[in-house]
């Protein structure tokens, strides 16, 4: 028999044929010499998980550093320098075309592609077109020529966080190439109903050649207060002049803003043009910057916010209401079924 050495180093048999391993598994020091393998190897598998283990724990610190610590101020994505490059990418409908370029009121509809075959139709199906010259800015065309609107805002990418820069050009641009013979300018969103012939018997007892800003008025960030953007609000032809010559292209005067409505204010502000009381007698208002129900109930006419107090039930609504806002389409085409389609029988 050939004695042989360590078991980590052994490859050999006898002559005979004798197997060492049997041999050995008999006197059980293989056995010993296996789990001695054994546990060198299990170290360095704890040494690797524990690795494993580390390196995820870090990376989910650090990934959590990174969330707490990063900028979530909401920004604006445009740039108002590149605003000598939108007029070339505005197209006007056949319909826009076709309007007239002087007259009493001039409405404009904010709106964007994502709303052109819901809120967009709505509005184009009732109260747009009892203004003089009413149209919808967007930023593409619509699938239907005989619907008016221009792309005014082709080049202003579509984020909330723009809305100011839209209405800041949208105003200029319609006083530098649409017309600026028009009494007064209306600014309204796309989920908002409009009573016209209440708005113009309204600014019928003003003057145009005045500087009016006119709407319901809110009262945080500015010391006057804003319009709110959602119930329309309107300026007049000599606000609509000192703003696109005055303040349009001054950016200390009229600074960036990521909030349309108080952007919008603080330019006109800073010309001394303030919001003006627009309640009717009995202390109603006649621009209504939240829905009938929230009117109804003032669910969200917080004292923090409002001007001015609001009625609540029936008596919030006045009888020469102007408009509404947070109506879905049907709530738009419900609004003028009811006042415009249906007959009232004297019995």
């Amino acid at each position: 028999m050939v004695q042989c050495g360590n078991i980590r180093t052994l490859i050999c048999k006898t002559d005979d044929n004798y197997n060492i391993y049997d041999k050995l598994y008999s006197l059980g020091l293989l056995q010993d010499e296996l789990d001695s393998l054994g546990s060198l190897k299990k170290p360095r598998k704890k040494l690797l998980l524990s690795s494993v283990i580390i390196t995820v724990l870090f990376g989910a610190v650090l990934l959590t550093v990174l969330l707490l610590t990063r900028d979530k101020t909401p920004k604006a994505t445009y740039d108002r320098s590149n605003d000598h490059n939108l007029q070339n990418l505005i197209e006007v409908s056949p319909a826009a075309q076709k309007l007239p370029k002087k007259g009493k009121l001039f409405c404009w509809v904010q709106t964007s592609t994502i709303y052109h075959d819901t809120r967009s139709l709505a509005i184009n199906e009732t109260w747009i077109h009892r203004c003089d010259h009413g149209q919808l800015f967007t930023s593409e065309k619509f699938n239907d020529s005989r619907i008016p609107y221009s792309t005014v805002f082709a080049g202003i990418p579509d984020n909330y966080y723009n809305l100011f820069f839209k209405s800041r050009y949208a105003f200029h641009h319609i006083y530098t190439n649409i017309s600026s013979e028009f009494d007064w300018y209306l600014k309204a969103d796309d989920d908002t109903y409009i009573i016209v012939e209440n708005l113009k018997a309204f600014l019928s007892t003003l003057n145009p050649d005045e500087p009016h800003y006119l709407g319901y008025v809110l009262k945080p960030y500015l010391t006057n207060g804003y319009n709110a953007g959602g119930a329309g609000y309107i300026i007049s032809r000599a606000a609509l002049k000192i703003f696109a010559e005055k303040l349009y292209p001054n950016a200390t005067l009229c600074p960036d803003d990521i909030y349309e409505d108080v952007g919008i204010a603080r330019c006109l502000a800073n010309a001394g043009i303030y919001p003006e009381d627009t309640r009717n007698s009995l202390g109603q208002n006649r621009f209504n910057t939240f829905s009938p129900t929230e009117t109804f109930h003032q669910s969200k006419a917080s004292i923090d916010w409002v001007k001015y107090l609001e009625k609540r039930g029936y008596e919030a609504f006045a009888n020469d209401l102007i408009s509404f806002h947070h109506l879905s389409p049907d709530d738009i085409r419900l609004f003028d079924i009811l006042l415009y389609r249906v007959d009232r029988k004297k019995v």
